[in-house]
């Protein structure tokens, strides 16, 4: 196994080699400015809608006890799964279990924005408990902020989100995916801009590692979303029945 995952690393790496690190570099550019201006909006509520045309929307959200419990609870156990997903080493100085993921992902689609926002805050907080916290630490909490709201946008089906589809597997894993190419270009990139780490180092090592810690930690997000789901249904905390968002109450902003 570590040989594979050592493979595999080889080969993500190579892309940057293949692509040049400028390309890589304008790639990411272009997600770091477009992925921080929505997350901007979101914000102050406004929300980029693409269909029938692009346009934001005014979001009228409500913050009430649950919606804030919610946000504690997501940022406490990701900064906890941080911590113990840090000393499971997959592949010794490269790669270790991002256990924080499997929560992560979940549940941006169960909880919608009040995860979202917990994500965000937990990755600044695991920094600073963790001695590290620094400019890098804006572009991470930017990415980890992604990671639910991916989920929150494309995973909206009560069916979907507690994995009662047969779809609903494949669709997580895409969208897992999705993140992990976007995500890892957004952090590259900023470290780039910020001139943390020599460029060769930035793409050909932090690229593929984040990419794959992120995808093999968040592998067991289904079963939290089978388990978690339907009790925050029962419970009223998931996204539908907290209704933090109140559905069609919105303002269009051309």
């Amino acid at each position: 196994m570590v040989e594979f995952l050592k493979n595999l690393l080889g080969f993500l790496g190579s892309i940057g080699r293949g692509i040049g690190f400028q390309g890589m570099n304008v790639i990411g550019t272009i997600l770091l400015v477009i992925m921080t201006l929505i997350l901007i909006g979101e914000m102050f509520s406004y929300q980029l809608v693409l269909t029938p045309w692009p346009r934001l929307v005014k979001r009228q959200r409500r913050w009430n006890t649950k919606s804030i419990a919610v946000m504690g609870m997501t940022a406490a156990l990701s900064v906890i799964l941080q911590a113990v997903g840090a000393v499971i080493v997959l592949v010794p100085g490269t790669i270790t279990f991002r256990a924080d993921a499997m929560v992560r992902f979940p549940f941006g689609a169960i909880f919608g924005m009040p995860a979202v926002w917990g994500v965000g805050l937990a990755n600044l907080l695991g920094d600073a408990l963790a001695g590290t916290l620094g400019p890098g630490s804006i572009g991470g909490a930017v990415i980890a902020w992604w990671m639910p709201y991916l989920f929150y946008r494309l995973m909206r089906q009560p069916e979907q989100r507690n994995m009662a589809q047969r779809n609903a597997w494949l669709k997580y894993y895409g969208i897992s995916l999705l993140w992990c190419v976007i995500g890892s270009f957004y952090l590259c990139s900023s470290f780039q801009w910020l001139r943390l780490l020599p460029t060769e180092v930035i793409w050909v090592g932090v690229f593929p590692a984040v990419i794959l810690t992120t995808f093999i930690g968040g592998l067991a997000g289904p079963l939290v979303a089978r388990i978690v789901g339907p009790a925050a249904d029962k419970y009223g905390l998931s996204i539908d029945e907290m209704r933090f968002e109140v559905e069609g109450r919105y303002n269009d902003k051309v």
